[in-house]
């Protein structure tokens, strides 16, 4: 039964996307030439989105095929193409899949335009590597060189003004970003402003006298000014510059005419980043690595260069920081090509891969001969996951079976032993909630869950492969018994999911949950919410909301409800004393029933910094006095932001484990029967 089922699914799936699996209404998009003009920000969103499992040839150098023709499950696609489509992951612009060296699969979105290049951030790094190694292929340097002093290739360097070291920088070190060079932001900021002396080699030179001193211990993996050096030695060892070599003996012959690759302030081709690339161009790039280092036969990159250049020379130590997720593991780095373990059910596939801040990715699956082009514009990091878990499957025998119903009944909550991700409930003393999964060294915040316990909503703090801080929209979702990670969008407010659970409310925007289980574009609650400046805002069964306000002048926070009323829903209003007494009163959550009223602020009667406190509702529909959760739950760090879990079990809270700087806040949870200890009895 469960076969048939399945195969149910998967016909329905087929002729539900069918539209995009024959795109033969209209072409792929093109940019005008007014939007070609434009910068890449200000480029609009395409009115309709242009997926096709058939791409079309353009005569530019790239096999075409079909996808489950040529290989892959269509259907999986289609359908991870639809919810891609539906922003689910974040603002995608394109998303491209070769396989066994044909273009099965070409897509474009928001602002994707099939002949406008598009930003490629760090990937340019990995360009910079396949021009060096272009440049071995030519005899300008040997293999054997990469292990020379670096600056024994330039000559027009002082060395007796070098720091301490220099000669320990190899071409090795250079492209595996271990240079151990150390500049402080002051001296950056310092020598911008005698762009002069930044000219030629001078900003090695530059570099290589303000230093601290090169030594073993500081030769470590750190994003910096490799590729820049690397591209000082293309330019010194080339007849001519090095851009007209890159264009010359690479570009010209991978026949990639549209693009835009800008010049440094040393007056060479940019290394680390702002170039360009159409998105079919990135598939060459990939291409010539894939077919280690031939392109038409021709080998324009040794072979030799290439499997070192991909393999993990080193271990980068963080899976969550670079482009990390559940099934990604052992992430390394080569010569600007990034590579970990991707892991689908028992097997684990070796990837390597060029990346580029907001979301630019060139994925290599040396073992299934599959590349996926990614690019974005939304800093999104769960790319590699995605790859795992939705696309290597399509490529794999077992694909067909996973295309199986998630459940028979939507709504029924998962198995005792799966709810809440797995994980053993705690008792009357908070612990973090999912160790090492959820809960880590850095910062996650506002945990809630979904009515029937199957996914759960947060925000997480990363840091980007460019060093970047940012915060991410996560959901964690039951799956086929399973729990899958993906990462949203970037963050847009603080969820809340109505006990209904058909509105997911982010301060003073919301979005609706269609029929399906489809969540719709986000909306504004509009007037008189848009006036005010919202955190976080919850709603009882009777649709009240309850939420709070910042960046009150005197730096108190005021907790407002709405109550619906015959259907019209009435001005806010602020609570009274009960609620709004003290500083930075925020982070309110009503219960379903209305009964009680939970919110985090700063009193004299606290235990430190901002705590939790608890109001019951009177039988006469006041509000009883603001009660601590006390010393179990309040500390002397910050306590704030508490929900109930649907089901009333377990109460989640968010605490700061730094000493005031709030790099890592954590989210704990705890048996809700603190909250029956402290109701009065009536």
């Amino acid at each position: 039964m469960k076969n048939k089922k399945g195969l149910v699914f998967l016909m329905l799936l087929i002729l539900t996307h069918s539209s995009f699996a024959q795109q033969s209404d209209y072409l792929a998009p093109e940019a005008t030439a007014a939007e070609t003009k434009l910068s890449y920000r200000d480029i609009p969103n395409l009115k309709k989105v242009f997926i096709d499992a058939a791409p079309k040839n353009r005569k530019d150098g790239i096999q075409m095929g079909e996808l489950g023709v040529d290989g892959g499950n269509k259907a999986m696609i289609l359908k991870l193409a639809q919810e891609i489509a539906d922003n689910k992951y974040g603002k995608y612009d394109s998303f491209l899949i070769a396989h066994k060296g044909k273009l099965l699969f070409e897509s474009y979105y928001l602002r994707g335009r099939i002949n406008l290049p598009h930003y490629q951030a760090s990937t340019t790094k990995t360009y910079t590597s396949l021009a060096l190694g272009r440049v071995i292929q030519m005899g300008y340097l040997t293999m054997a060189d990469l292990d020379k002093p670096l600056v024994s290739f330039l000559k027009d360097l002082d060395p007796t003004k070098f720091v301490e070291g220099v000669e320990k920088i190899t071409l090795n070190q250079a492209l595996t970003m271990r240079t151990g060079i150390r500049i402080s932001k002051e001296k950056e900021e310092e020598f911008k402003k005698n762009p002069r002396a930044l000219k030629g080699q001078g900003r090695i030179q530059v570099l290589l006298e303000n230093s601290a001193p090169i030594t073993t211990e500081s030769q470590s993996f750190k994003y910096g000014y490799g590729p820049g050096m690397v591209m000082q030695v293309i330019d010194a060892v080339v007849p001519g510059t090095a851009k007209d070599f890159i264009e010359n003996e690479l570009l010209d012959k991978m026949n990639i005419t549209n693009y835009g690759w800008r010049t440094a302030i040393s007056g060479l081709p940019e290394s680390g980043w702002r170039t360009r690339f159409t998105s079919r161009d990135m598939i060459k790039w990939g291409t010539l690595a894939m077919n280690k280092g031939k392109w038409n036969g021709e080998q324009l990159v040794p072979e030799t260069y290439i499997a070192k250049a991909t393999s993990r020379i080193l271990y980068t130590g963080d899976d969550d920081v670079y482009g990390g997720g559940k099934d990604v593991s052992n992430q390394g780095y080569g010569y600007f090509w990034w590579n970990g373990d991707l892991k689908v059910g028992n097997k684990s596939y070796f990837s390597t891969s060029a990346q580029g801040g907001n979301g630019q990715y060139i994925i290599l699956i040396e073992e299934l001969d599959l590349m996926v082009v990614i690019t974005a514009h939304d800093n999104d990091n769960s790319t590699l996951q995605i790859t795992a878990e939705r696309i290597i499957p399509a490529f794999t025998q077992n694909s067909t079976s996973m295309m199986r119903d998630n459940d028979d009944n939507q709504n029924d909550y998962p198995a005792l032993e799966e709810r809440y991700l797995g994980q053993k409930p705690p008792g009357l003393i908070p612990e973090p909630f999912a160790h090492g999964r959820v809960t880590t060294k850095n910062w996650e915040y506002g945990g809630v869950f979904t009515p029937n316990l199957k996914e759960f909503y947060f925000i997480r703090e990363v840091i980007d492969i460019d060093g970047n801080k940012k915060q991410e929209f996560v959901v964690i979702e039951n799956k086929f018994n399973e729990w899958k990670e993906s990462v949203i969008s970037p963050r847009v407010g603080q969820p809340f999911i109505s006990p209904d659970g058909m509105t997911m409310h982010l301060g003073k925007r919301y979005k609706k949950r269609n029929q399906g289980g489809d969540w719709l574009e986000i909306k504004k609650l509009g007037s008189p919410f848009e006036e005010i400046q919202i955190m976080r805002l919850t709603a009882s069964l009777q649709g009240t909301y309850v939420f709070d306000e910042i960046g009150m002048p005197d730096g108190d926070g005021v907790i407002r409800y709405s109550r619906l009323i015959n259907g019209k829903r009435e001005e806010p209003r602020p609570f009274g004393k009960e609620i709004n007494t003290g500083k930075m009163n925020a982070h309110p959550f009503i219960s379903p029933d209305e009964s009680y009223l939970i919110w985090d602020g700063e009193r004299d009667s606290g235990y430190g910094d901002s705590d939790i406190y608890i109001s019951f509702k009177q039988q006469d529909g006041s509000w009883g006095a603001a009660i601590n959760l006390g010393d179990k739950i309040n500390t002397e760090a910050w306590e704030a932001a508490a929900t109930v879990t649907p089901d009333g079990k377990y109460l989640f809270f968010n605490r700061n484990m730094d000493s005031g700087d709030y790099e890592n806040v954590d989210i704990f949870w705890v048996d809700a029967k603190i909250i029956e200890d402290l109701r009065p009895k009536q």
